[in-house]
């Protein structure tokens, strides 16, 4: 029963919440989430042992502690706008969610559906992944997504209405193989966002750092003979995004190397988004412990 009101009442909050951030205006809220990125930054000392540890150990000392401090607080606040899309794009129209960001390469996707192909989007947590998805599937046709589940079951029935209305469908982790093959068969795309630490998967190099990542998209791939395309979003400003869609995957065209197809192919997905980080890492959330599968220790605690 404790649980059963727990959960009511956080649904209770998280309707409030949203009620507020919706009625109050834009110019308004954009200065509120500002301010929210810069407490984070300030006061957030969990996370912010986590973001220097990552951005040491990924940079050592090629970049000045300066710019490290920037990159954090400019990831929060990429973190806060990419939040309030979340919030915002439940209740929006496609027309209205269209005016937020401009897509570039958007013929490679359009080539993709017109080769009849089967196509596995790739992202990150990078920039607006909550403007990402929904704005390719409204503009694209349906996609499946994984997604691990919310403890709260009525605000993960929220959400999944939510997303089904912007043309996307949830798939559990857990029985993420099976929900995908299904969406295949249902003529419907897949996405899967690559970058979290996974307990379990193949061994790569990402961002120079020897770690896991799933297999998942490169098994489809193969599988299915299906082509892959990498997207990921910048930041402009509030409500201001640029969508940009990379040179796709096409295992059709890939000259292996090794016998482990699916490893090197796991490693070619690694590197597109690697190397959109290095090249932007203010959008990244640095946040997590990407690196603990062999680093453990970048994120205990120092002793004095």
């Amino acid at each position: 029963m404790y649980r059963v009101i727990k959960d009511y009442f956080r649904l209770f909050l998280y309707n409030t919440f949203i009620f507020i951030f919706l009625i109050t205006p834009k110019f308004i809220m954009e200065k509120i989430l500002i301010f929210f990125a810069f407490i984070a930054y300030k006061f957030n000392k969990k996370h912010l042992k986590i973001a220097r540890a990552n951005l040491e150990i990924v940079y050592g000392d090629t970049i000045s502690k300066e710019r490290q401090e920037e990159i954090i607080y400019n990831s929060y606040k990429s973190l806060v706008f990419n939040m309030y899309e979340f919030i915002e794009n439940q209740n929006i129209t496609k027309e209205s969610m269209f005016k937020k960001a401009n897509i570039l390469n958007k013929e490679i996707i359009e080539k993709a559906f017109k080769d009849n192909r089967k196509i596995i989007y790739i992202t990150a947590h990078y920039g607006g992944w909550e403007i990402t998805l929904p704005y390719i599937a409204l503009m694209f046709g349906e996609i499946a997504v994984v997604n691990r589940r919310m403890n709260n079951p009525h605000i993960q029935d929220k959400y999944a209405k939510a997303r089904s209305k912007n043309k996307i469908t949830m798939l559990e982790k857990e029985s993420a193989a099976k929900g995908m093959i299904k969406a295949f068969k249902d003529d419907k795309s897949i996405a899967v966002v690559i970058d979290q630490h996974i307990g379990s998967g193949i061994e790569i190099d990402f961002l120079g750092i020897k770690d896991l990542a799933t297999d998942s998209t490169s098994r489809m791939a193969l599988k299915f003979d299906a082509i892959i395309i990498p997207i990921f979003t910048v930041n402009n400003g509030f409500r201001n995004w640029t969508i940009e869609v990379k040179e796709p995957i096409d295992v059709r065209n890939i000259d292996f190397k090794s016998e482990d197809k699916i490893k090197e192919l796991t490693q070619i997905q690694n590197d597109i988004v690697s190397k959109q980080i290095l090249e932007k890492p203010d959008f990244w959330l640095w946040q997590h412990k990407r690196f603990k599968e062999f680093n453990k220790n970048i994120y205990k605690k120092k002793k004095n």
